[in-house]
């Protein structure tokens, strides 16, 4: 019945200057805050603030020397956990967590290195610990004393790790499940990992949704097949995956839903990411209940998804890998 209902939450294509998109920028107003990637004036990555309707910009960091990436809010929405590398390496969409993870209040105020000896860190569900993917295991640190707590056997994830909400569980990027990266969740007490996406093609950037229950994630492409990376979601055990949101001319990375889950943030780039180009990368908000979404009218894609809706999508503009907290900011002046 949980999975039913929360099926059913996640279920017109426009432009912003359209009446539907306003209305739909209206409606996401007041639903708290997205932190998010983008070059900022300097050249450089930076971390960015702004209300999910696009609304009230705030930059966070302006450190031109680094590259600030990854960005995730704490599950109470006081911190954030980000990484950051020299502003002359490229961003890379599969390389970005191995280097400096850094913890900042969530205005981005009182920033500090916890090093390069936490790759692919992930908040937990406290917001006082958070776990990192090490060559011994998933280590789960203490952030006040920074003592390693614990260590859960990797169960064959490679990157992009999540603790889910309820604690129990993490999901992440794997090897094993098959030829390609595919997605994996496990059990933190068994350690026995399930195959969450397709084993056939490559899929990539997992995060759960906030009833510990499904993961949403990219379902990639087969290698010299072509096609596009598509946004879809399973249950944790790897039944009922489906559709959420598809387009023939960008590929879907990086989703996060809302807080209570009644919409779909994103990614859209033009590019199969590895290495993010700022130009041709975008974000993205729709209706939960609009899925299965077509982002356009490409007859091949009808064919594979006969029931796909056309919906509004809201373009919020340059940006990666973007992450939602209801929580309020009160940004420094």
């Amino acid at each position: 019945m949980r999975f039913l209902l929360f099926a059913l939450a996640f279920g017109t294509l426009a432009n912003a200057a359209e009446p539907g998109t306003a209305s739909l920028a209206r409606e996401l107003r007041s639903q708290g805050w997205i932190a998010f990637s983008a070059v900022g004036a300097a050249g450089d990555w930076d971390l960015f603030a702004m209300r999910p309707d696009g609304s009230e910009r705030h930059q966070l960091t302006d450190t031109h020397e680094f590259n600030e990436t990854g960005v995730r809010f704490s599950p109470d929405g006081k911190r954030l956990l980000f990484y950051r590398q020299p502003a002359a390496d490229s961003v890379d969409n599969n390389a970005y967590g191995t280097h400096e993870l850094m913890l900042a209040d969530a205005n981005g105020a009182n920033a500090e290195s916890f090093g390069t000896d936490f790759p692919w860190a992930a908040w937990g569900p406290d917001s006082k610990t958070f776990a990192a993917l090490t060559p011994r295991g998933i280590v789960v640190a203490d952030i006040a004393s920074r003592k390693i707590t614990r260590t859960v056997p990797r169960a064959g994830i490679v990157q992009q790790i999540g603790w889910s909400p309820d604690g129990r569980g993490f999901t992440g990027t794997a090897n094993g499940l098959g030829q390609y990266w595919n997605i994996g969740a496990f059990d933190a007490a068994t350690g026995k990992i399930k195959a969450v996406s397709e084993t056939d093609r490559y899929n990539c950037t997992p995060d759960w949704t906030p009833d510990s229950r499904h993961i949403v994630y990219a379902r990639g492409i087969v290698p010299n097949e072509g096609g596009r990376a598509e946004l879809w979601i399973a249950s944790a055990d790897g039944n009922g995956r489906r559709m959420l949101y598809a387009e023939s001319s960008r590929h879907i990375y990086g989703a996060a839903t809302s807080p209570d889950t009644r919409y779909l943030l994103f990614t859209r780039s033009e590019e199969d990411l590895g290495k993010v180009d700022h130009t041709k990368t975008n974000m993205a908000i729709i209706r939960a209940a609009d899925t299965p979404m077509l982002g356009d009218d490409n007859p091949a894609l009808r064919s594979r998804f006969p029931a796909g809706k056309h919906a509004l999508r809201l373009d919020l503009g340059p940006g990666w890998e973007p992450h939602w907290t209801r929580a309020e900011i009160h940004f420094l002046k």
